[in-house]
């Protein structure tokens, strides 16, 4: 099935009471094990590519692989670029063949934001992609921007409602307490403020910092609006996970495909457990 956009698949799981997965991927191995766990279990799906990640590997090297390994699938799979502050890089993606786009200007003045947030969806929707935009700023490290606790804010519900009526995208990323990276605590969420933000228009949720959040957290959550779940950390660790597993079991065999079929397992089990637990099994 060709590449689509966020967007239908979305309103779908909002419509459905379920979310998508949307995995950060690493290299092709893990992008190999997003795509083929989602055909199994019958899941539309995100994958979901950092900016890091992108200029590691460069823009057509990641395209080729997702076109590659979707051809024959039959269930919707989207590529999202995940939190980017460069409008020419975002472009770049577009150009390159990207179903999805997140801006993140959530860190510059409000009006600000909705005005490269709105340039952005000026960039994407006449091409058909889709785009994601964030408010408030979310705690812990993403690609290696690291905002403080104390410096993370919840989205106000006031300016929530004027960037939706100002701004079009796809699916929306209040921040309401949620963290990127591993929780120290019990996360302190902040759900009358979601469900205040879901009541303001059907747009789908994104819940930013999945990795660590209780199963209780996420149900409430989807409830509540979130459509879409980022899952990264987790598949970090499983990718690093799988790799030492092998050499602690066989520490004098070097056998790296042996090595790459232990981390695809490991990634596997992590994407499976999040698909079955977001809802979004049998739902393509």
């Amino acid at each position: 099935m060709p590449l689509v956009s966020m967007t239908k698949m979305l309103i779908k799981a909002r419509e459905g009471k379920y979310a998508v997965g949307a995995f950060n991927i690493l290299d092709y191995n893990s992008m190999k094990v997003v795509v083929e766990t989602a055909q199994e279990l019958h899941s539309p799906v995100i994958i979901q590519t950092s900016e890091k990640t992108v200029r590691f590997w460069g823009f057509n090297p990641i395209v080729s692989w997702v076109k590659e390994l979707t051809q024959n699938t039959t269930v919707p799979v989207a590529i999202h670029l995940d939190h980017c502050k460069d409008l020419s890089f975002i472009q770049n993606c577009i150009d390159a063949g990207w179903s999805s786009v997140m801006i993140d200007a959530s860190s510059k003045p409000f009006d600000e934001n909705i005005t490269l947030s709105q340039r952005v969806v000026e960039m994407a929707k006449p091409h058909g992609i889709s785009v994601e935009a964030e408010l408030g700023e979310i705690g812990g490290v993403e690609d290696d921007i690291s905002i403080d606790e104390e410096d993370a804010h919840i989205a106000d519900t006031k300016k929530a409602k004027i960037f939706l009526e100002k701004v079009k995208v796809d699916c929306f990323a209040p921040a309401i307490g949620t963290a990127h990276g591993i929780y120290k605590g019990v996360p302190k969420i902040a759900f009358d403020r979601l469900k205040e933000i879901s009541q303001l228009s059907d747009t789908p949720l994104a819940l930013h910092g999945g990795t660590g959040l209780s199963e209780e957290v996420f149900k409430k959550c989807i409830a509540l609006g979130c459509a879409k779940i980022n899952i990264s950390t987790q598949l970090k660790y499983s990718f690093i996970d799988g790799f030492v597993n092998y050499y602690q079991n066989k520490p004098t065999e070097y056998n790296p495909l042996a090595a790459l079929q232990m981390q695809y397992s490991a990634l596997k089990q992590a994407v499976k457990e999040n698909i079955l637990l977001f809802g979004s099994n049998d739902k393509a």
